[in-house]
């Protein structure tokens, strides 16, 4: 660009004497210079806009997404981050073990009152050991005995005073040894609440009762972990 500026052809400088422009009287040498210093004038104010102007450029997203650039900004301002952090403050991520106690006594409770049925390990009618197998395995993945003495025999011992939600009550009911068996619900000042399958007394089927009732106080063996 700066050639063909000053690359004028000879004839736009007919002259009336030696080096004179018949137009202007001046020297066509003297005309040349002051167009090239009219060109270098540009080029120096075109050179001073790019380099001021290249940082603010360079500020923008990476993508070259203006949008995602103002986003970016207000997602890293101190208001938007302190909401994150009372956010994360209040929503704690649950250990595996609890999430999974909690999906226990969760997917038990949905079978309320589903009949008592001898060998029944499906919502159409639970046994007592049948409840517990059927709602470890589909809540937990967890594969638990089918006996009552299966379970007091592989399940880790617990005081009744440390049973939490999920772990497993053993009883001893209609003959000597474990029997009976129902998941607990909560462990608390009013006692301590489980889920079972009755097969006898004022209610049948999956219900719910305290182990401070007369009748499980006097026949419970004791408390078996799978966790």
């Amino acid at each position: 660009m700066f050639f063909a500026s000053i690359r004028y052809p000879r004839r736009m400088f007919a002259e009336t004497g030696p080096g004179v422009h018949r137009g202007t009287g001046q020297s066509w040498k003297k005309m040349i210079i002051c167009r090239y210093i009219n060109v270098m004038k540009n080029v120096w104010i075109a050179s001073l806009f790019l380099f001021f102007s290249f940082p603010l450029w360079s500020q923008g997203n990476p993508q070259g997404s203006a949008g995602g650039s103002a986003e970016q900004a207000a997602a890293e301002t101190p208001a938007a981050v302190a909401a994150a952090a009372v956010e994360e403050a209040e929503l704690p991520e649950l250990d595996i073990e609890t999430l999974l106690r909690q999906r226990i006594t969760e997917l038990a409770q949905e079978h309320l009152g589903v009949p008592y049925k001898y060998a029944g390990v499906t919502p159409e009618g639970f046994d007592c050991t049948g409840l517990v197998y059927f709602v470890y395995r589909e809540a937990a993945g967890m594969e638990v005995s089918r006996s009552s003495v299966g379970i007091w025999n592989s399940g880790k011992k617990i005081p009744l005073a440390q049973v939490q939600p999920g772990d497993v009550l053993v009883f001893t009911t209609v003959r000597p040894g474990a029997s009976h068996a129902g998941i607990v619900l909560e462990n608390g000042p009013g006692g301590i609440l489980f889920i079972h399958a009755a097969s006898q007394g004022s209610k049948t089927g999956v219900i719910i009762s305290n182990l401070n009732e007369n009748y499980y106080r006097a026949r419970i063996m004791g408390a078996r972990s799978y966790f």
